[in-house]
């Protein structure tokens, strides 16, 4: 009989280039993890977890596991935070000082999408940029999917299509919205996410609002556009894609950040169904104002996310 080396290292090497073996072990050992499908060893507590992950982490070549900088802190006395109440901090503070400058006008909403996409890309500047995704520009796999946004962003999405767009292509827009809203009648977001229409608001395979697209949208990054294409063409819910779990819950404390405080302020933070928000701020050209002074009733009818 040959020395066990000689019949574990091919075997080793072998499951490290095969993707079938890695998901069966993956899934054995490290089922808690692969929700989310981050990256092996990334938040590891099992000493034998994580040496099975490393072993035969999937994608080795192209996906290596990125390194990460620490989560900054709010002052040195405090001890480290997760981006996610970082961020969520900064959102909430931005609110509140965006509130007391500017006062319940309409330009209220165009400043707070503004604030948070800003602080969105600084964090992606500061911690996105230290690793490296397969997003390029006219990949659109995550734009088959159900979209949502805030009321402030719907608002100022609402402005650009229409200083962007001339009458005849704005309506055309809107057509196709109604269409995609017509779709969730009796339905909801959750139970179309394997709803594989396009965004009325993809272009050419490119975000025609790319710089005013909601933070939702900008939660999407993926590792493997292999995966992205699976997902695309089979059930979602049974592809995992790849992500940052730094990414996610960095843009998840800014969402949340709206999303809790707003109501304090007896604005609108509930998160809509994209398409039905932003035909609502097309139709109501009095829409900016409404909302900056707490009127709910806007954007009543729209499709509420229960994602």
């Amino acid at each position: 009989m040959p020395p066990i080396r000689h019949i574990l290292l091919p075997l080793f090497f072998t499951l490290r280039t095969t993707e079938v073996p890695v998901r069966l072990i993956r899934a054995t050992t490290c089922r808690w993890i692969t929700r989310f499908d981050v990256y092996p060893g990334f938040v590891i507590k099992n000493p034998i977890c994580c040496f099975f992950c490393y072993l035969f982490r999937m994608g080795n070549k192209t996906h290596g596991r990125p390194i990460y900088t620490a989560p900054k802190r709010r002052n040195e006395n405090d001890a480290d935070v997760s981006y996610f109440d970082v961020s969520k901090s900064h959102q909430e503070t931005i609110q509140s000082e965006i509130l007391e400058k500017t006062g319940r006008t309409e330009t209220l909403p165009h400043r707070i999408s503004n604030a948070a996409h800003s602080l969105a890309s600084q964090f992606f500047e500061e911690v996105g940029n230290t690793f490296k995704t397969d997003c390029k520009k006219g990949c659109s796999y995550c734009c088959y999917q159900p979209a949502t946004a805030f009321p402030f962003e719907a608002i100022r999405i609402a402005q650009v299509l229409k200083s962007s767009l001339s009458e005849i292509e704005l309506e055309s827009l809107k057509e196709k919205m109604k269409a995609r809203v017509n779709e969730f009648k009796g339905s909801s977001v959750r139970k179309q996410l394997n709803n594989k229409t396009a965004c009325p608001l993809l272009s050419n395979d490119q975000c025609s609002v790319y710089e005013n697209r909601p933070l939702t949208c900008r939660m999407a990054h993926s590792f493997s556009v292999k995966r992205c294409r699976m997902s695309f063409q089979k059930d979602r819910s049974k592809v995992q894609v790849p992500m940052s779990l730094e990414l996610l819950t960095g843009i998840s404390g800014i969402i949340e950040g709206a999303f809790e405080e707003l109501p304090k302020k007896k604005l609108d933070g509930n998160l809509y169904e994209l398409c039905s928000v932003v035909l609502v701020a097309l139709s109501d050209s009095n829409a900016a104002l409404k909302w900056a002074n707490g009127d709910h009733s806007v954007f009543k009818g729209c499709i509420k996310d229960d994602t």
